[in-house]
């Protein structure tokens, strides 16, 4: 029998967990295995959300068997699905030769401009890690300026002027004012020394 390049795609059970589902993947190795059926690669491309529910199922786990077989083999490994209540869909895709060609290319394609994006994301990361360090040091080099003209200026101006102004004032004002005033005025205004020169005179008028 010729064997040809098959790809067949298989989505599991995505509510299964991790053991269950390596246990799935490894199964079905074995029954490719034992059918005399040549695996290239298994790309376990991981769990996805369904376009639609399948099997009241929302999520689902890829995977893709590269593998060399004949047609009749096919048909007894997708048959080996059908029965698998964790398989929720199969597709098994026959590879021409040019088929593979423009695959390889598309990959090789895709491994350059993802090789491309993480050159230029390496350096977008270096040019902002450059701008941050000269921007700390910007901010270090106007405190270190602050620190050092503060303390001179500061205590001269407001503490010491406003203290010595304050208690100039108070000892000039207050002493002279108090004692001058308020006992001159308190002699000189008292009412007893005018009332009795007017009663003794009202009573000389009346005995004459």
């Amino acid at each position: 029998m010729s064997k040809r390049y098959y790809e067949s795609y298989l989505i599991i059970d995505g509510n299964l967990e991790d053991s269950a589902i390596e246990d799935e993947i490894k199964k079905f190795e074995t029954l490719l295995l034992k059918n005399d059926v040549e695996i290239k690669n298994v790309d376990k491309m991981g769990r996805k959300r369904l376009a639609y529910p399948i099997k009241k199922r929302q999520n689902g786990f890829y995977v893709c068997f590269e593998v060399m077989a004949s047609p009749e083999l096919i048909v007894k490994i997708e048959r080996a699905y059908v029965l698998d209540e964790n398989i929720l869909r199969y597709l098994t895709i026959f590879m021409s030769d040019r088929a593979l060609k423009e695959k390889d290319e598309h990959l090789k394609n895709r491994a350059i401009i993802q090789s491309k994006f993480e050159e230029t994301k390496s350096i977008q990361a270096a040019e902002e890690a450059k701008a941050l360090e000269l921007a700390a040091a910007a901010v270090d080099a106007k405190s270190e300026t602050k620190s050092e003209t503060k303390p001179e200026t500061k205590p001269e101006t407001k503490s010491e002027a406003k203290s010595e102004a304050k208690s100039e004032t108070k000892s000039e004002a207050k002493p002279e004012a108090k004692p001058e005033t308020k006992p001159e005025t308190k002699s000189e205004a008292k009412p007893e020394d005018v009332k009795p020169e007017v009663k003794e005179e009202s009573k000389t008028e009346s005995n004459l």
